[in-house]
């Protein structure tokens, strides 16, 4: 007697063992966890970035050494992966130095003001004839020149760079061309004596110096 063979069965068999075969294989589920872990970590950036947190930046560019006011700074809201070394407040900024070169845009952090001026930092008032100060803020440096003149004791002669990159501490909101005027800047020690005799013997001129001027 002959046994009869079920054809649909046999060629059914194959392809329900390649599919085990398929889904047991641990390449696809080590993908699918690749896969998954991607878009956890991706929520979880997504979600910082959109956390805000209070910070204080600058309105205007702060020379090292100089003091910054109340209308250099600004109170923000940012989003930024670390905010642990940020400053949160203007009322912890204000008056305080800077350490280092800061620019308008700037957020401010603990390790660039300080509470004190050099040990050498030394604020002297400068003369500044009628139409020779140039547009400066306190903050920002400038170069300062001497012209040799009659009144003094050095010959008269061509100008001379006597104290580069200056601080300007105060200066005038409002100049009149028309008028003498007078600014304060921040020398150190050993320049104020070089800056006192060039004010007895000649002419000063401040020359500012441009944001990308300025040496960090």
């Amino acid at each position: 007697m002959a046994i009869p063979i079920r054809v649909g069965q046999v060629g059914q068999s194959k392809p329900v063992a390649k599919a085990n075969r398929k889904s047991q294989d641990p390449r696809l589920w080590l993908g699918i966890s690749f896969i998954v872990a991607a878009m956890i970590i991706g929520q979880l950036v997504i979600s910082r970035a959109s956390i805000r947190v209070p910070a204080v930046t600058l309105n205007s560019n702060i020379a090292q050494g100089a003091q910054i006011r109340e209308s250099d700074v600004t109170a923000v809201q940012v989003s930024v992966p670390n905010n642990e070394n940020l400053i949160s407040l203007p009322g912890d900024v204000v008056g305080k130095i800077a350490t280092t070169d800061l620019f308008s845009g700037d957020l401010i952090s603990v390790h660039s003001i300080s509470t004190e001026f050099a040990a050498d930092a030394r604020n002297v008032s400068v003369p500044i004839r009628a139409g020779h100060l140039p547009q400066v803020s306190p903050g920002e440096k400038v170069d300062v020149w001497m012209t040799p003149s009659l009144d003094g004791v050095a010959l008269p002669g061509p100008a001379s760079l006597i104290i580069p990159n200056a601080v300007i501490a105060a200066a005038p909101e409002f100049i009149d061309a028309g008028m003498d005027t007078s600014v304060t800047i921040l020398v150190s020690q050993d320049q104020v004596q070089v800056l006192v005799q060039a004010m007895r013997d000649g002419v000063i001129d401040l020359v500012a110096i441009p944001v990308s001027g300025n040496e960090l």
